[in-house]
């Protein structure tokens, strides 16, 4: 009850205050948060160790602009309501959006693939206010009132929200009706992905992006809306993965080829934006001795 009363409240705020004094509001919050949260900005430091091959003391500054990164996400959520064709006109630098176009054209339908870097959300609002169809998997939240929220911020552009618990059949409607089907691909929720390399170091890597292109021949773009400035963003369509058998290959394999291709586009953005990298959490399971703080 007390997350989904602080939900509102901020959504009530983000939304009450301009633009400018919503961010600047939400950054203080945020600058406490991560004056008291300890475990939290040591698991960010510890992540951005890895990605910029860093001591963890190097990047104590930077993990602060995560945080802030953070505080401007959350406002633009609670304001998505509001966006319009002309802001994305506005606001918004669209590149590759032939990538998109070209692999829509196969007329297999499109796996969206994105990470928790940027702001994804707004990304797929603006994907959809574009004229696209678009369906996104999301979790469900335990609490229902904030489940419902977030589902309604995210409904009220058009988008199509699949909730992650039992959603293959739908997820390969969406495909068959050659939709767009938006996947997060840098965070195992379900404890069955695939473990491989991300930045060098061994983790579970979710499955479903490569699984459901082999199986619905649906070629696999990148798709990443990032922060330009503080007001403005660029929404990025990097070049298809295109699906399809490699000779010798068994279908182990063939999963964990196409999962490579989706690391090395990820670890790209992720790399050249870490402070837009929002995870909270230690991404790699480490020993507690590995770092000096």
């Amino acid at each position: 009850m007390f997350f989904y009363v602080l939900y509102k409240l901020g959504y009530i705020i983000s939304n009450i205050l301009p633009l400018r004094a919503a961010y600047w509001f939400a950054e203080r919050i945020i600058d406490l948060r991560y004056s008291i949260a300890k475990e939290d900005r040591v698991a960010v430091m510890r992540n951005l160790s890895i990605v910029l091959n860093k001591d963890v003391g190097e990047c104590r500054l930077l993990a602060r602009e995560v945080f802030r990164s953070f505080a401007l996400y959350i406002v633009d959520f609670f304001r998505m309501g509001r966006l319009t064709k002309e802001d994305i006109r506005k606001k918004v630098r669209v590149e590759g959006l032939e990538n998109l176009e070209g692999a829509l054209k196969r007329e297999k339908g499109v796996i969206a693939l994105s990470a928790h870097v940027g702001n994804w959300e707004m990304g797929a609002v603006v994907i959809a206010l574009m004229g696209y169809d678009l369906s996104i998997v999301v979790l469900t939240h335990m609490h229902k009132g904030i489940d419902d929220f977030f589902i309604g911020q995210r409904e009220r552009h058009g988008l199509k929200v699949l909730r992650v618990k039992s959603v293959m059949k739908r997820c390969i409607s969406a495909l068959v009706n050659k939709g767009i089907l938006a996947l997060m691909g840098d965070r195992d929720f379900t404890d069955s992905g695939i473990k491989l390399d991300f930045f060098g170091v061994p983790t579970s890597i979710p499955k479903g992006p490569a699984a459901l292109s082999l199986k619905t021949n649906a070629a696999i773009v990148p798709i990443f809306f990032i922060r330009e400035n503080r007001y403005n963003y660029r929404l990025i369509f990097a070049e298809a993965i295109e699906p399809g058998p490699i000779q010798n290959m068994d279908k182990s394999e063939l999963h964990k080829n196409t999962l490579k291709k989706c690391i090395a586009v990820m670890e790209k953005y992720i790399r050249k934006y870490p402070e837009q990298w929002l995870m909270f959490r230690n991404f790699w399971e480490t020993p507690a001795d590995a770092f000096v703080i």
